[in-house]
């Protein structure tokens, strides 16, 4: 499975042509080549066209013996571009701008490389906010921003991504997909067909962006652990959370999705559904599900997650993983646990400090380590960070829980 790649990790931003929207991305060998270089450089370039492109193709290729001399001509020939405001950003639109599209409106302000410029929401409601808060034009459906856009960033309901993000393939740009990907293999597989090149779609899992994650997985994928033999995975919020979206989506949607990639994307293995039981006990719906799974080589594992927690819980989130193997064990919480704000004669509540940007934005979060590669990767015209497939694969582990729930055989791959 691909590396998520971002600036921290060796990403090349430049920008090629006028805007560096899809239209205008490179040929499929230049970005090879950009991500090659990318990857064993390990540096970022503030300027790029004239001399920069050519000393940068020059020294990429004495450093990583990519001929690079088709690149630096063509940067060359651009002309010297800088980052800042104003100069050749990535045009984004965020579609949603419920909960979660508000989280990435924020974030975005963050992303150096990248510039919000409309949302697109049915919600009066929602597009008032926008206006009123985030200063952009907002409209009431995505094909009406696609025109002053390079990028979007699609955030609407589950059952809605399909949709939203053909219409903005179709038209040419680049597009971040929130997780999950859709809500069938069916689904996904229209939203596959109807990418212009592999590169154009993007899915949001923002767990891969988690420098906890990326530290087990490290240690995961050297061997250290010997044969994995069992693994652990949970992930629960409080009722509260629930509440407000059990009308519409699912447990093992709205938290299981996030596990099933993180069990893929750790291991690098592949992951099949064994069973699954669930209870209902707040809602219409399974309110907490157990799930077991083996992997392509043998180890076993168990999914939990629910949104059964009271929310008096100081953390609204218990999220973990564990790791048994030949040679040892690797734990990680991945819960909201290390900043602890205690309201004098209140109630007492952990702030979460990975996640999402904060209420001045700034600093490092995983949302916007997310958003950042996503930029990077649409202006230096690829690779995605995380492909549809990846995508897909992360979809067809919940669809074969909720089919185990209900007693069917899995849809079939």
């Amino acid at each position: 499975m691909p590396e998520p790649q971002h600036r921290g990790s060796g990403i090349f931003c430049c920008a090629v042509g006028r805007r560096a929207g899809y239209a205008a991305a490179p040929t499929p060998g230049r970005r090879a080549a950009v991500a090659r270089a990318g990857d064993h450089r390990r540096t970022s370039i503030p300027q790029v066209g004239g001399r920069c492109g050519r000393e940068f193709a020059s020294c990429a290729t004495r450093s990583t013996g990519v001929q690079l001399t088709e690149l630096g001509t063509h940067l060359a020939s651009v002309g010297t571009q800088q980052w800042g405001p104003g100069v050749d950003r990535l045009r984004v639109g965020v579609v949603g701008v419920g909960v979660q599209g508000q989280l990435h409106a924020r974030a975005l302000r963050d992303v150096r490389q990248a510039e919000l410029v409309a949302v697109a929401d049915v919600s009066p409601r929602n597009r008032e906010w926008a206006e009123t808060h985030l200063g952009v034009r907002a409209v009431p459906d995505v094909v009406d921003l696609l025109d002053q856009v390079d990028a979007v960033s699609i955030c609407t309901p589950d059952h809605l991504h399909e949709d939203a993000t053909l219409a903005a393939l179709t038209a040419g740009k680049r597009v971040l997909l929130e997780k999950p990907m859709a809500l069938s293999r069916a689904s996904c597989d229209r939203i596959i067909a109807g990418r212009p090149d592999p590169d154009a779609l993007m899915i949001g899992h923002v767990l891969r962006f988690d420098p906890r994650v990326r530290r087990l997985r490290e240690v995961v994928r050297s061997g250290e652990l010997g044969d994995i033999w069992h693994v652990k995975v949970w992930r629960c919020t409080s009722q509260a959370v629930g509440e407000g979206i059990w009308d519409r989506t699912s447990v093992a949607w709205f938290l299981g999705i996030h596990d099933a990639d993180l069990l893929r994307f750790v291991t690098g293995r592949e992951v099949e559904v064994t069973g699954a039981v669930g209870r209902k006990v707040l809602s219409p719906s399974h309110d907490v599900v157990h799930a077991t799974v083996r992997f392509d080589d043998g180890a076993i594992g168990t999914m939990e997650n629910n949104w059964t927690l009271p929310h008096s819980r100081p953390s609204r989130a218990d999220a973990g993983l564990r790791i048994v193997g030949e040679h040892g064990i690797l734990e990680m919480n991945l819960s909201h646990n290390d900043l602890l704000y205690a309201h004098r004669g209140g109630a007492a509540s952990f702030m979460d400090t990975y996640f999402w940007p904060s209420r001045d934005g700034g600093g490092a979060y995983n949302l916007r380590s997310e958003l950042e590669a996503f930029a990077d990767a649409a202006l230096t015209g690829g690779p995605t960070p995380v492909s549809g497939e990846e995508g897909r694969a992360a979809v067809t582990v919940v669809e074969d829980i909720e089919a185990a729930l209900a007693g069917d055989p899995p849809p079939g791959n």
